[in-house]
């Protein structure tokens, strides 16, 4: 089969085309046709070496298409069925593969999904919205007195992450921008919009909830104005910096640190994953949880978009269309 291969580690050149021997699925597992694979920017750290992954691999942790096969001691699964799974359950082994004609999934990380799906529109939402979807109800316990402040709001986490705090729902929703946005959409979900200036606007006490991928300096005076019982969720470090919150303050403040590495547990925790995958999708299929339209691009310019990521230049998500 034809798949995209990185041998080393390193800039967009390293994605390279080969042909690989097609998988079969082992115990637990199946096989998928992939029709449509998502591309977030996560897939640029495994590309670059920013993660230690064992080489070579193909790159992609989130995919839709139909059932192939199935492994030994797969139920509710069967050939020629559509599906979306994620392939970021790395407690497992190494995963990921999306990028391929062919790849394989854990069965409790994927759901199947009716015929008439759009897959490429629920491709591009899978990690992102099952990442949100969890650190919002599995850790922070949303509720609807909640104000939630969401940092990092112009990236595909924050802006998924926004839109499902408004729909289940918050009192309100700030998106934190590190520029302004351009205008408003009919997808936005922001009860207001701030820049990183604009914390200062805040006062202390105002927010229950603090949405964090971004980390550093950012995230010390986002955890600063959370209320008693208030809960900063921790799901990345975009800015490469250490989140500086001492347990000092959390006790004074009466404050909660969360975090939530999504491939770390997966595999710990797989019915909250195959809950949160399944709430997902049908949120997306219902128009629920209304995600802009993806970019679709042939597999082959697989390297454009990466650049594209890296560059900041990409739109609020991408998925190549394998098949």
């Amino acid at each position: 089969m034809r798949a995209v291969v990185v041998k080393a580690p390193g800039p967009v050149e390293a994605l390279e085309f080969a042909e690989v021997p097609e998988p079969s699925p082992g115990a637990g597992e199946l096989t998928i046709d992939v029709a449509y694979a998502g591309v977030g920017f996560v897939d640029t750290l495994f590309r670059s070496g920013a993660f230690d992954v064992p080489t070579p691999f193909t790159p992609g942790i989130e995919v839709t298409g139909h059932v192939r096969e199935v492994g030994p001691g797969v139920a509710g699964f069967v050939p020629g069925q559509p599906v979306a799974a994620l392939l970021n359950d790395f407690g497992w082994g190494m995963r990921a593969g999306g990028y391929a004609e062919v790849a394989v999934a854990h069965s409790a990380m994927a759901v199947g999904l009716p015929d008439d799906t759009d897959l490429a529109r629920v491709a591009a939402a899978l990690v992102n919205g099952v990442t949100a979807w969890m650190a919002l109800h599995d850790l922070a316990r949303i509720g609807v007195h909640d104000n939630v402040l969401v940092l990092g709001a112009s990236g595909g986490l924050g802006s998924v992450a926004g839109r499902i705090a408004a729909v289940h729902p918050a009192r309100t929703v700030t998106g934190v921008f590190g520029r302004t946005p351009d205008g408003p959409s009919a997808t936005d979900p922001w009860t207001r919009t701030i820049g990183t200036d604009g914390l200062d606007g805040i006062a202390p006490g105002e927010v229950d909830v603090v949405v964090d991928p971004v980390g550093g300096e950012l995230s010390r005076r986002a955890y600063q104005l959370l209320a008693p019982f208030g809960r900063l969720v921790v799901l990345g470090n975009a800015s490469g910096q250490e989140h500086p919150v001492t347990t000092d303050s959390a006790w004074l403040g009466t404050r909660q640190l969360l975090g939530l590495s999504l491939g770390g547990v997966a595999h710990l925790v797989p019915d909250r994953v195959t809950a949160a995958l399944s709430a997902v999708v049908a949120l997306v299929r219902r128009d629920v949880l209304r995600e802009p339209a993806p970019a679709v691009l042939p597999l082959d310019r697989v390297a454009d978009v990466h650049r594209a990521l890296e560059q900041r230049e990409a739109p609020a998500k991408t998925v190549l269309a394998v098949r």
